[in-house]
C-alpha cells in the first residue's frame, strides 16, 4: 500500500494566486478526491460560490502547514523518537550506542522500550556527558572509560616498598 506524501513543500504555492482543486493536485502530486476531502471534510477553505471550486494561495498555505505541524512530536530530554509507534519513547536498558560524528555531535541509538524497534537522537557532542539521561542506558561494555578506576585499588604494599613482578615464561620439560 502506497502511502501518500506527508511533508508538502510549500514553496511551490504562488502568493496571492488563485489555484482550483485540480491545479492544487498536480502541484502537490495528489489525486484530486484528496484535495477535495480536504474541502469537504478537514477544513480548507474555498473562494465561497465558485464552479470549479477555488482555493486562495494564503489559506491553503495555512492549512498544509497546521497538516504538517499536527505530525510533529517533541521528545524530552530522555526520549528519543521510535520509528514503529511514531511517538517519543524510552530507550531499554542497555540497548543503547553512542557514536562520536565529524560534525560535533553524537548519534544515540537504542530500542525502544515498548516495541523493540530502532530509535535515534542526535545529541550536541557538548551537551553530552557521563551524567546525560542516555548515558545510562547505554551498553556496559560501550561505555567511554573516564579514567577513573571503578573500584579502589587495594594494595599490601607500604609506601617506601618495592614491588617486583615476575613476568618470565614458563619453560617447558
Amino acid at each position: 500500500m502506497k502511502h501518500g506524501k506527508k511533508t508538502y513543500p510549500l514553496r511551490l504555492i504562488k502568493e496571492n494566486y488563485t489555484y482550483t482543486v485540480e491545479q492544487i493536485a498536480e502541484l502537490f502530486g495528489l489525486n484530486s478526491e484528496t484535495v477535495l476531502r480536504w474541502i469537504r471534510n478537514e477544513g480548507l477553505e474555498r473562494i465561497p460560490q465558485t464552479r470549479p471550486y477555488l482555493v486562495h494561495s494564503k489559506p491553503l498555505k495555512r492549512f498544509l502547514e497546521k497538516k504538517q505541524k499536527a505530525r510533529k512530536h517533541t521528545c524530552n530530554v530522555d526520549e528519543a523518537y521510535c520509528m514503529k509507534c511514531r511517538k517519543p519513547r524510552k530507550p531499554k536498558i542497555n540497548s543503547g550506542n553512542a557514536t562520536h560524528l565529524p560534525n560535533k555531535t553524537v548519534r544515540f541509538q537504542g530500542r525502544c522500550e515498548t516495541c523493540s524497534s530502532k530509535i535515534n537522537r542526535s545529541i550536541k557532542a557538548a551537551e553530552w556527558t557521563p551524567q546525560h539521561p542516555f548515558a545510562s542506558y547505554l551498553h556496559d561494555a560501550l561505555k567511554q572509560h573516564d579514567g577513573e578506576p571503578l573500584m579502589p585499588l587495594k594494595s599490601s604494599i607500604q609506601k617506601g616498598e618495592q614491588l617486583c613482578l615476575n613476568i618470565t615464561p614458563k619453560m617447558k620439560n
